[in-house]
């Protein structure tokens, strides 16, 4: 089968490899679409990672739907070949101190699967997700972004008349923005640099877009809420010196969720003294199996197709390059 494959730090290939057989706890799953994430980039150029790969060929790739091909022989639930599906990529183990106390996120005993940017991939069975049959496999392949959007939400907690901000236009920024809204946000700004990706956020609902290279951030926040900042303040850009800058557009008592990839050992200042004396709450995010259920439901209510453009599986390189220049917003592959 053809696969992206990363032969090394920084060199990436569209090779042939052999097609993953599953074990008998596994599915195996012909791929339909993969996203491309920034997170994939980082791996490209050598960031450390958390969740552990498989032997054999580094094939690239954790968003993805398609339709399942071959069952395990130890498969419980109720799964056939032909059953259209999304994925998630990592499964817990459900027997350590964290999967037994509610944070499987957390999990010691990580198990990955075999990669997505693939004509095919196998998966553990509480990884897999059946899609209704209305919703498309490139929506589909939306389920692992959401679940992070989903997250996010959780953990900031934005109740209905909030005011949020929202740093970064990316596919992360642009779903917690739908999310927000349906969550009650009364007013909600985008700021982000790249034109294509504001007018898109104010297609999809946005009070306010900010170009914060050419305009203002913290003039226009204050005109938006009387001065006093945000409730919720989403940082997606993956930029530090944004990351920092929320601490002064949160409104008291205000909550700061950090959800971007950001450089390896990196500090960013915070003023403490200002920080408790507003009572602000800072939160971080890493993927939780807990929101996948959820942000199935989600998924037909979103507005998806806009983020997408689509790439043969063959040009993934193009793809990689495409994605590097930030002007597209989700690229998906196609096996």
């Amino acid at each position: 089968m053809k696969a992206v494959v990363l032969k090394k730090v920084g060199v990436l290939e569209v090779q042939d490899v052999p097609d993953p057989e599953p074990e008998p706890d596994e599915i195996k799953v012909k791929i339909a679409y993969a996203g491309i994430c920034g997170s994939d980039l980082k791996v490209i150029d050598g960031a450390p990672q958390k969740t552990p790969l498989r032997t054999g060929a580094r094939i690239l790739g954790h968003e993805a739907s398609g339709t399942i091909v071959k069952i395990g022989k130890n498969i419980r639930g109720d799964f056939k070949a032909g059953q259209r599906v999304a994925m998630n990529f990592r499964s817990v183990c459900g027997v350590c101190y964290y999967c037994t106390n509610g944070m499987p996120h957390f999990c010691e005993r990580v198990t990955p699967s075999s990669g997505a940017m693939a004509e095919y991939a196998v998966y553990r069975e509480n990884l897999v997700f059946l899609l209704p049959n209305d919703l498309p496999l490139d929506i589909g392949a939306f389920l692992e972004p959401v679940s992070i959007a989903v997250r996010t939400l959780d953990i900031a907690q934005v109740n209905i008349g909030d005011s949020v901000i929202i740093t970064g236009g990316g596919p992360i920024g642009l779903l917690i923005l739908q999310l927000a809204i349906k969550s009650g946000a009364s007013k909600v700004l985008v700021s982000e640099p790249i034109a294509e990706k504001r007018k898109l956020a104010k297609q999809l609902g946005a009070d306010v877009v900010v170009d914060p290279l050419g305009e203002d951030l913290l003039e226009i926040s204050n005109q938006l809420t009387d001065g006093r900042g945000f409730n919720v303040c989403f940082e997606a850009s993956g930029i530090p010196a944004i990351a920092r800058q929320l601490l002064l557009l949160a409104e008291g008592d205000g909550t700061i969720v950090w959800v971007a990839n950001y450089p390896q050992n990196l500090d960013v200042e915070v003023p403490i003294t200002y920080t408790h004396s507003k009572e602000l709450t800072i939160r971080t995010i890493i993927p939780s199996p807990n929101s996948f259920p959820r942000a199935l439901q989600m998924l037909p209510k979103l507005d998806l197709k806009p983020l997408m453009m689509v790439y043969p599986l063959k040009e993934a390189i193009s793809a990689f390059e495409a994605h590097r220049t930030g002007k597209a917003t989700k690229i998906m592959l196609k096996p």
